[in-house]
């Protein structure tokens, strides 16, 4: 009897008692502890972007003639306002600026200058770069010599990387200056029929040479005319998959059949030699759209130089890229685009 009034009086207890705490009293944050944790770093970062706004602003509101002085001084931001100077170009609606002898004489004396690739550094080769691209948007053919003689110097990675800009810059200066007007122009061929020949004993060299030929093809493909296309001809059979692409939508601009092999070859959804090079898997997809894209863009071009019967393999290799996501949404909108097209005709 005495014990079970104990046990009463200790349930009893043990359901008036407060069970004690595990864990601390959630306590919001102090001012301090957020002004710490957000604030601080957010102004930081405010900061860092206001100066890098008013320094982009200070370099956009600088005039031509500002920028190109800025560039004689050959100094570490000497780039940046060539690259400044190239986005300036590049608005449509500058075409005084794109026919200004004065301002392309400027650029062209510094490409001139004394250039030793063995003891440049990274800004003086950046600087040479960002000027090859501004010659390359003018509407005068001031530049074209110089471009020339820069393409030609490959002996060193940093030349080669500047000769493929040139190259670039050549190519759309012909575009510029029409074609036709260029096809004549000896200097001009034998630079980029000869440089796409040359042969590198550094293989520490080889990728980068292979890119500067595979951009002369591309070149080659926007000037045309009968040395071009020979030279186009040859290039199909390149051990360097870019090189023989290029080719090949060069040869299609100006409706030359030779190219359908190669044309076919970029549109093979099995075609190994197309993600040739990509080391990361995840970019092999992006590469088999572009070059898929550009095969297709190809296509349409010849199909205004020949009868739809003389593409037979070529359609019938668009209707596979038309019935796959494989090679990306926008090849694939493209080749069905194109196909109605060529029914219609």
């Amino acid at each position: 009897m005495s014990d079970q009034p104990e046990r009463e009086i200790v349930t009893e207890s043990s359901g008036n008692q407060e069970a004690p705490s595990v864990l601390p009293d959630v306590q919001p944050p102090q001012a301090g502890f957020l002004v710490q944790l957000f604030l601080i770093p957010m102004i930081i970062v405010a900061a860092i972007i206001c100066v890098w706004l008013l320094f982009n602003v200070i370099s956009q509101s600088e005039s031509p003639t500002e920028l190109v002085r800025g560039l004689r001084k050959m100094d570490s931001s000497s780039w940046q306002k060539a690259y400044t100077l190239s986005n300036l170009l590049r608005a449509p609606n500058e075409k005084e600026l794109k026919k200004d002898s004065v301002l392309a004489a400027e650029l062209i004396a510094i490409l001139e200058s004394d250039f030793d690739a063995e003891e440049a550094d990274e800004n003086q080769v950046k600087l040479r770069v960002f000027v090859s691209r501004c010659l390359g948007m003018f509407e005068i053919p001031d530049g074209l010599d110089v471009l020339i003689a820069v393409l030609q110097e490959t002996d060193s990675a940093s030349e080669i990387e500047i000769g493929q800009v040139a190259v670039e810059s050549l190519a759309m200066l012909i575009q510029n200056l029409g074609p036709e007007s260029q096809r004549e122009n000896e200097k001009l061929l034998e630079a980029l029929i000869q440089t796409s020949n040359v042969q590198t004993q550094n293989p520490e060299l080889q990728e980068q040479r292979d890119e500067l030929r595979s951009t002369i093809g591309f070149a080659l493909g926007v000037l045309g005319g009968e040395r071009a296309v020979d030279r186009l001809r040859g290039m199909l059979a390149d051990s360097y998959p870019n090189a023989r692409f290029n080719a090949a939508a060069g040869l299609a601009r100006h409706g030359d059949l030779a190219c359908q092999n190669v044309l076919l070859e970029m549109l093979d959804l099995k075609s190994k030699s197309v993600v040739q090079g990509e080391e990361r898997e995840s970019s092999h997809e992006f590469k088999r759209s572009v070059v898929a894209t550009t095969a297709i863009n190809s296509v349409s071009a010849l199909s205004k130089h020949h009868e739809v019967s003389k593409l037979t393999d070529l359609i019938a290799a668009l209707k596979v890229v038309s019935e796959t996501d494989a090679f990306g949404q926008n090849a694939q909108m493209r080749a069905k685009g194109l196909l109605a097209e060529l029914e219609k005709s």
